[in-house]
């Protein structure tokens, strides 16, 4: 029996694509998928960026987490049954990271996923930010975490060792290694939900018009452990195919 997981890349809320974000959920309810995982990063922390910030941005960090639990809310709404997984990403770390360096007596008195009533949510699990993050989709042989091991897939595989779905790096890409053993491994990424028209959010990275939209699907045989894997490309129409059916945003 194959089971379906929903993989939600890097958000960044509140300063998602909403179309693109409405797109993958109008996916999901057409699946009812098992389980949901999300990648990191689905809150982008604005306010505690060490990047520098724009005057012009009018925001606050209460307003960000708001945006975000409104999007937890939502899932949890949509998909009561389905399993969640909210991997942490490296912006939503910023919130320890702060409190490290700015009060650290009061290191571990909170954390993010405090913020997010994690424990109170029915049906989620909280993968902590760190070098040894990981969670396996489903049970299946496919390993999640939230960065990638190298700077291309094709180096994260050969690191890895193992098949891989990673987010962070905002693109589309996907690489294979095959062992002496004859052994298969698939590294790959499925994108993010940003709004990369944000150039005073997201200008800081230079090539972040590369970024492109999309999200992920894996299918699990649940008896072997075997997955079958789909990155879904949304076209800059706002469309995009599964499993042979059009879906518009």
């Amino acid at each position: 029996m194959l089971k379906c997981a929903g993989i939600i890349p890097d958000t960044h809320r509140p300063f998602h694509d909403k179309r693109a974000y409405a797109l993958m959920i109008q996916v999901f309810e057409s699946l009812s998928p098992d389980e949901i995982v999300i990648l990191g990063d689905y809150a982008d922390i604005y306010n505690l960026t060490g990047h520098g910030k724009d005057a012009s941005v009018v925001t606050s960090l209460v307003n960000e987490i708001d945006d975000v639990n409104s999007g937890l809310d939502e899932l949890d709404s949509l998909f009561p049954k389905s399993k969640k997984v909210y991997i942490q990403g490296n912006h939503e770390y910023r919130f320890e990271r702060y409190i490290n360096d700015k009060c650290p007596e009061l290191f571990g008195v909170t954390q993010f996923d405090f913020l997010l009533n994690i424990a109170k949510r029915p049906n989620w699990k909280y993968i902590h930010y760190g070098p040894n993050q990981k969670y396996k989709v489903l049970g299946s042989y496919l390993t999640a975490r939230h960065e990638p091991l190298a700077s291309s897939a094709k180096a994260t595989a050969s690191k890895a060792l193992c098949s891989l779905i990673y987010g962070h790096i905002h693109r589309i890409e996907e690489s294979h290694i095959v062992g002496l053993d004859g052994t298969n491994h698939v590294c790959f990424s499925v994108g993010w939900l940003g709004d990369k028209s944000l150039d005073k959010i997201f200008g800081y990275v230079k090539s972040h018009h590369q970024w492109q939209l999309g999200f992920g699907l894996v299918y699990v045989d649940d008896k072997s452990g075997y997955f079958y894997h789909q990155k879904i490309h949304i076209l800059d129409n706002y469309t995009c195919v599964v499993n042979g059916k059009l879906f518009k945003g």
